[in-house]
């Protein structure tokens, strides 16, 4: 049985290599983004990201998937076995100003396209 069943259940099977993960909440979900150590020339893919929608009935609205805790408390374990780190702010916010750029991208161009579509 894995040291880690939460990770192992979503997937995650190169514990070894993971080096840093990053959690951030785009409306209501939480965006788990696990980055590994990969060779320049490696087939696999940096990061994996898993996304848990929170529940918005109810009085725990304001809690995160307990599967996404499981996760969160494993690789804390795992961080403290091989020196994974967490995502720190300025990388956090980097990354989330990055991926708004391209939200907004994208919808300006579709609200263009409709604009076009009237005339």
């Amino acid at each position: 049985m894995s040291d880690f069943p939460t990770l192992t259940q979503m997937g995650v099977t190169s514990l070894e290599s993971v080096v840093r993960y990053t959690l951030r909440q785009e409306g209501d979900t939480d965006v788990l983004k696990i980055y590994y150590n990969r060779p320049g020339n490696s087939m696999r893919s940096r990061s994996k990201k898993f996304s848990f929608v929170r529940d918005l009935e109810g009085s725990n609205s304001d809690q995160i998937s307990p599967m996404l805790q499981a996760a969160i408390d494993e690789l804390k374990q795992l961080q403290a076995s091989h020196d994974i780190e967490p995502g720190d702010a300025k990388e956090h916010l980097r990354t989330s100003l990055e991926h708004l750029e391209k939200v907004l991208t994208t919808k300006l161009d579709d609200v263009r396209r409709q604009i076009e579509q009237l005339r």
